[in-house]
């Protein structure tokens, strides 16, 4: 008969793929017992709280740890029963938790009381694991109008809780070139959910990507997101709409196309760009947090945000003549640098660490 494995706590706003993911590699070590923190209406938040309450009430005792993606309202409670139980609590710090935008009234700490049980909760936490250095601390110059530093510490100055990144990780056996599907020149891509919303379009860089597709007719540029008859106004004819797709038929979508671009305002560690690399896609980005590290010397950067300089940055790109060389060696950056198995060692080493020194 084998051994139980020990209790771990899970906690998050939202079953999304990096929650998905961790908690696949944290059950390979732990009896996982998760909650999601998901209020339909702002009203109904006190009643989840309620929940999460009685949820910790019933399992904190069995627990060696508590484990919360992303820092917010649902993290509060989770890490205030850790510190009152001595059971450490790790925060998995993932982007807009550490960030302030008000310009467009994103990030955690836009929101004074949202930012305040996100500082509250770093302060309980035993230990923070963000996903990339830039979101403990990065200068910001991509656009002027809000703060000229992100990062948690530079919202959370007087944080004393201790912090380890933990990059993401990715399975490049699924995502791969598909060798069935043809490369098109001249094709970029992005990968955008709730794509009818300006908020959206601005957080993402959409509206740049439509306003170069306006300036550059020669390329196509293709959405994947968009809602059943959606379609923008005045929407250029080489662009073309693509509805949300399960993660296997992405990979035909990417490889399809030569250029991958994400040019959001604020990103952690983006799941899209990510895959792209590894189908071989060349990235084009915006100079945000993780992604110029990311992409290394295999793509191109847009420094500012600019449509005049990201028509330059395109026409650059499509006048570059070793693309499929740069594809190839984006793809060589995920394997060797961000592999799901570094994340899994790391993250459970990590964890191990905290239980055997509560």
């Amino acid at each position: 008969m084998s051994a139980r494995k020990p209790v771990l706590l899970y906690f998050y706003p939202a079953q999304s793929s990096f929650v998905v993911k961790d908690l696949r590699l944290m059950e390979r070590q732990y009896e996982v017992r998760h909650q999601g923190f998901l209020p339909r209406k702002k009203w109904q938040t006190p009643l989840v709280w309620l929940w999460q309450v009685l949820f910790l009430l019933r399992h904190i005792w069995q627990a060696q740890a508590l484990v919360v993606m992303f820092a917010g309202y649902h993290s509060y409670f989770p890490a205030l029963f850790g510190k009152i139980t001595r059971k450490p609590c790790l925060i998995v710090a993932g982007g807009t938790d550490c960030v302030a935008f008000p310009s467009i009234g994103y990030g955690v700490f836009a929101n004074p009381l949202l930012g305040r049980f996100a500082r509250w909760s770093y302060e309980l936490a035993t230990h923070i694991a963000p996903v990339h250095e830039k979101l403990v601390w990065q200068d910001y110059t991509y656009q002027p109008n809000d703060f000229p530093h992100q990062g948690f510490r530079f919202h959370c100055p007087d944080l004393k809780t201790p912090h380890t990144v933990v990059y993401n990780g990715y399975d490049a056996s699924f995502w791969r070139p598909d060798p069935g599907v043809t490369r098109h020149p001249n094709t970029f891509l992005t990968v955008c959910a709730g794509l009818d919303m300006r908020f959206t379009q601005r957080l993402k860089g959409v509206d740049l990507f439509l306003e170069a597709a306006h300036r550059v007719p020669e390329a196509i540029f293709t959405i994947v997101g968009a809602p059943d008859g959606f379609r923008f106004p005045n929407q250029p004819a080489n662009v073309k709409l693509l509805p949300k797709m399960p993660l296997a038929d992405l990979i035909a979508v990417y490889s399809a196309h030569t250029f991958y671009m994400q040019l959001s305002m604020s990103e952690g560690f983006p799941n899209a760009l990510s895959e792209s690399m590894l189908c071989g896609c060349v990235p084009v980005v915006s100079n945000v947090a993780a992604m110029p590290d990311l992409i290394g010397d295999s793509g191109f950067v847009l420094r500012e945000r600019n449509v005049g300089l990201l028509e330059q940055l395109i026409r650059q790109a499509l006048s570059t003549d070793n693309l499929a060389e740069r594809g190839k060696k984006a793809r060589v950056i995920l394997v060797e640098q961000y592999p799901e198995t570094r994340r899994e060692q790391e993250l459970l080493t990590l964890l191990s660490r905290l239980i055997s020194q509560k």
